[in-house]
């Protein structure tokens, strides 16, 4: 399968999946602690499946509010308690329009290098910088990506 064809089903994939979750927020005590207190089980239960003392639980639950739990200990917690731990980047927007502003960033950006740009009407200036997107996302060069995403817009 060629490679832009396997970029495109990744993008999809990414896509659908941020929609899956667009909703979907830690609840307030974490998703141990909801997950365990939803069951009613209590943090010995919970220890005596996973094999261990109820206070590597409570510890595991402080771990993951404060961000610093492993996505291994995640599984297996989920898996102790009878679920599963679901680990996922998505994107903020979908895919392509992350890769058009970065293209409109870099055209922007090179909108500076092209002689006279400034002396072009606003009209032209805007048609300068669309095409030159829609030609750096055809080409996609390697340095695509290396323009900050917080340069304005």
């Amino acid at each position: 399968m060629p490679d832009f064809m396997r970029r495109r089903r990744w993008a999809r994939f990414l896509d659908r999946s941020a929609d899956l979750v667009a909703d979907l927020s830690p609840p307030e005590k974490g998703w141990i602690s909801t997950m365990r207190q939803a069951l009613f089980m209590s943090a010995e239960d919970v220890a005596a499946r996973k094999g261990v003392s109820r206070n590597a639980i409570y510890q595991a639950e402080r771990s993951e509010k404060e961000g610093s739990i492993s996505l291994k200990q995640m599984d297996r917690l989920a898996r102790s308690m009878g679920g599963k731990f679901v680990y996922a980047i998505v994107p903020d927007k979908p895919i392509e329009a992350l890769k058009y502003e970065q293209a409109l960033r870099n055209a922007r950006r090179l909108s500076a290098r092209e002689k006279g740009f400034d002396g072009w009407s606003a009209e032209e200036q805007q048609d300068w910088i669309e095409d030159c997107a829609a030609q750096l996302l055809q080409d996609m060069p390697v340095d695509f990506w290396h323009a900050p995403a917080q340069e304005t817009q």
